[in-house]
């Protein structure tokens, strides 16, 4: 049975790398950019949704904290982008990338500050409350 559980763990995480969902930032040789290599860029739109939204409740868990919450009507749907700072080069869209789509969710207050960087500055973020969720989304159209 457990060896049955370790097929089904390695076809799964396969299966997650073919399709995209999980990615592994190369190894840095200084203090590289991972975000370049690992992530994409997102545009996200103000979207009304056609349809019923019956609400969800979730579990969720971060670097931060875990509570649980309630999750509103979807609010926005973002697209995968190339980004191209005008001084600098291009981020094409890593493949396949997908959609997102954001959900309003009530977090608890939070204050905690962490270092950051991307493309345009790095410095200290600080993080409060949480009050969106999105997940991933496949546009069929």
């Amino acid at each position: 049975m457990r060896f049955v559980s370790f097929i089904i763990a390695v076809l799964a995480l396969s299966t997650a790398f073919v399709l995209g969902r999980v990615t592994v930032a190369p190894a840095p040789a200084q203090a590289a950019i991972p975000y370049a290599v690992t992530f994409s860029h997102f545009e996200c739109y103000a979207a009304k949704f056609q349809g019923q939204f019956g609400g969800a409740s979730v579990e969720l868990t971060d670097q931060f904290q875990q509570y649980q919450t309630g999750v509103g009507a979807p609010q926005l749907f973002c697209t995968p982008v190339t980004k191209k700072v005008i001084s600098g080069p291009n981020m094409r869209v890593p493949n396949p990338a997908d959609h997102l789509t954001c959900y309003p969710i009530q977090g608890p207050t939070l204050t905690q500050t962490r270092p950051f960087a991307n493309q345009f500055e790095k410095g200290q973020v600080t993080v409060g409350t949480p009050t969106m969720l999105c997940l991933p989304t496949h546009k069929t159209g």
